[in-house]
């Protein structure tokens, strides 16, 4: 009886650490219960991004079906290490390497093209998207060939704990297409924690 009590006690101790450790490791409201992932940089698949901190990933359901809506619909929040808020030739030159890595080496092709980012500022009403973007890159994951998708990025730059969060919001459909509705419902957390 005293080895079964004790093994409740651990697995309660384990089982609380990992919902803390998953709740510090949140940024965003996944409201929606889409697949989530969180990546700790640095990493090793992307030697190019000179980033600390981590990543929180959550994507659309149909993100794989070429022939969706939704294809390469997902939103990225990174929380890094940052002494200032980004520049716009930072974030670009983050975002390459980030999918630089990411893309490649995969089963499609021993040859990949760099992808390329571009940028410019926002000038529109939503005072948060700081940049609107475009990426071209290859697809090492859904359909071996290059392709292309829109971004809006935000920053929120925490001076108190010298950090910034970025969020990409990412699909392949156009700005006044729905799927970027569902998108920008996506939120954080908190701004600074």
């Amino acid at each position: 009886m005293k080895k079964t009590i004790l093994l409740y006690i651990l697995f309660f101790y384990i089982y609380s650490f990992s919902a803390q450790e998953n709740e510090k490791l949140s940024l965003l409201k996944n409201t929606k219960n889409w697949d989530r992932e969180i990546i700790k940089f640095p990493i090793s698949w992307a030697p190019n991004l000179k980033v600390n901190g981590f990543e929180e990933l959550l994507f659309m359901p149909k993100r794989a079906d070429p022939k969706s809506d939704e294809f390469w619909s997902l939103v990225i929040a990174w929380k890094i290490e940052a002494k200032k808020p980004l520049s716009k030739i930072e974030i670009e030159g983050n975002l390459k390497s980030y999918f630089d890595g990411l893309m490649k080496p995969n089963h499609w092709s021993a040859d990949f093209p760099e992808p390329k980012v571009n940028f410019t500022r926002n000038k529109g009403q939503n005072s948060d998207i700081n940049f609107i973007g475009k990426m071209t890159f290859f697809d090492g994951f859904y359909t071996g060939k290059v392709i292309y998708v829109n971004l809006l990025i935000e920053q929120y730059f925490c001076k108190k704990q010298q950090e910034t969060i970025l969020i990409y919001r990412v699909s392949n459909k156009n700005f006044n297409e729905k799927v970027w509705q569902e998108l920008n419902e996506i939120t954080l957390n908190n701004n600074c924690n």
